[in-house]
């Protein structure tokens, strides 16, 4: 029955994702056709750009994201078959003596294992299709060290954590002590991530433009909010489009902007765009966030302890921690996608209507709708994606959306 249940939620999971980009793939055609599913979109399209264009982009964006997911999908079923974690973990094991040194370097292996099958489209997104619309400015030099300081840190928290499962899971209580580690480690990231992480990839400067600095600060005194300090990111080495985010927490809160940001919008559209970020901020977004985290990763470390429980380990012949590990990892990615991703996605999307509508009241709307339109048609992102597709991968709700909600 366990093995069935794996088989049978890693078959529905794949059906899914992929009848879910072909959907996507037929409501962009229909759209190419100038059959528009959504009122009002003929008569925005004059403000947001070449429609042709931004369709184009988006369907290659979504074969790419297909055949990446199609390539996960196939490597999983690969793994699991083949018994693959505990063939890597006798080989190991041939070498080594220590269970959680083997455990360690199972995950080092697999790790690369996916990074090297996803690699090839990392590459096919920026050499072909984000150059082919004129957003990469990436030399094939600094994606090479992207992808290697990826590398490193992927390997690297792979190897902690099997090591460390391998050594828990001999206690009865091996789920409660991954829980809490899971906590602990990521209110650790956020506090590394500014300081040690963002500048492995970014070079990070202070803003130097005064005017704009008097008016971040002034919409900083207005809302209240202290000890942030702001950061300019030289994203116009890898690509043209522009974000702008907070990271850190405590003493470490950063605000970043991109230069590709500041280029492209003036003074008030930027403080707009800021105004939304620190709107996430004030408004506890991520705190929240971070509860319903914990709450889905503890529902499925139960589920995990249920597996382990009830014969998963007998029925899928398993022979190892770690290679339970890395079949509870590929069943619960499954039924994650499947039963909470939308919720998660969903609860994404609110959050950024509300911090929209924060923005709007703490400076004026139409600066904000300026800005969301000029970010939204520079990166041809502004075309609404299909209902269905947008629960199951859009973070944020269309251009279109928001924008109408704005100006009621």
């Amino acid at each position: 029955m366990c093995k069935f249940l794996f088989w049978l939620t890693l078959f529905l999971a794949a059906v899914w994702e992929i009848s879910l980009h072909l959907l996507e793939l037929r409501h962009l055609g229909k759209m190419q056709k100038g059959l528009f599913p959504f009122p009002g979109l003929p008569q925005a399209m004059p403000s947001f750009g070449n429609l042709d264009n931004s369709i184009a982009y988006a369907r290659n964006r979504v074969k790419l994201s297909l055949g990446e997911t199609l390539t996960n999908y196939i490597l999983c079923v690969a793994i699991a078959a083949y018994g693959v974690p505990d063939r890597i973990s006798q080989l190991i094991g041939n070498v080594v003596n220590s269970q959680g040194l083997i455990a360690g370097l199972s995950g080092l292996v697999l790790c690369f294992l996916f990074w090297s099958c996803n690699l090839p489209w990392a590459w096919l997104r920026t050499f072909r299709v984000e150059r082919k619309y004129g957003f990469n400015l990436t030399t094939k030099m600094t994606f090479a060290r992207d992808k290697l300081i990826g590398l490193i840190l992927l390997t690297s928290v792979s190897f902690a954590s099997l090591f460390y499962f391998a050594l828990i899971f001999r206690y009865p209580l091996w789920p409660l002590y991954l829980m809490l580690t899971l906590f602990l480690f990521e209110f650790i990231i956020m506090l590394v991530v500014p300081v040690i992480i963002l500048p492995l990839f970014f070079k990070l400067q202070p803003l130097m433009d005064e005017d704009l600095a008097f008016k971040i600060r002034g919409l900083l005194d207005k809302l209240g909010i202290r000890n942030f300090n702001i950061y300019v990111a030289d994203a116009s080495r890898r690509t043209l489009h522009g974000n702008a985010f907070i990271a850190g927490m405590g003493k470490v809160k950063r605000i970043v902007l991109f230069d590709t940001l500041l280029s492209r919008l003036k003074a008030d559209e930027v403080c707009a765009v800021l105004a939304h970020e620190l709107g996430h901020w004030k408004l506890r977004h991520i705190g929240k966030r971070l509860v319903l985290l914990w709450a889905v990763q503890a529902t499925l470390i139960l589920c995990a302890y249920l597996m382990w429980s009830f014969g998963f380990v007998q029925a899928l012949h398993i022979q190892s921690p770690q290679a339970f590990a890395v079949y509870v990892f590929v069943f619960l990615n499954a039924f994650m996608t499947l039963a909470f991703q939308p919720l998660i996605l969903h609860v994404s999307r609110k959050h950024e209507l509300e911090a929209d509508r924060f923005a709007a009241e703490s400076l004026d709307r139409e600066s904000v709708i300026q800005a969301l339109s000029k970010i939204s048609r520079d990166n041809l992102s502004w075309l609404p994606s299909s209902k269905i597709y947008a629960m199951w991968y859009s973070t944020h709700p269309s251009i279109l959306e928001r924008i109408t909600i704005l100006n009621q």
